[in-house]
């Protein structure tokens, strides 16, 4: 009997892991992703252009 029960509370302890594992995770991937829509819907309102930077060439020699 103890060994069953023994069994038993590891995977009620597993399974309540996984579960909390899978919610905090899933959790955290929902804001994420709804602070990275807010992120793209504020930088669509702005300028698409603040500054624009002359091409620099770098010359040196190869060794």
């Amino acid at each position: 009997m103890f060994a069953t029960s023994h069994s038993t509370s590891r995977l009620a302890a597993f399974t309540f892991a996984v579960l909390m594992a899978v919610a905090v995770n899933g959790g955290m991937l929902v804001k994420f992703d709804s602070v990275a829509t807010a992120a793209a819907l504020a930088q669509s309102t702005q300028a698409p252009r603040v500054a624009v930077l002359e091409t620099v060439t770098i010359v040196g020699q190869r060794i």
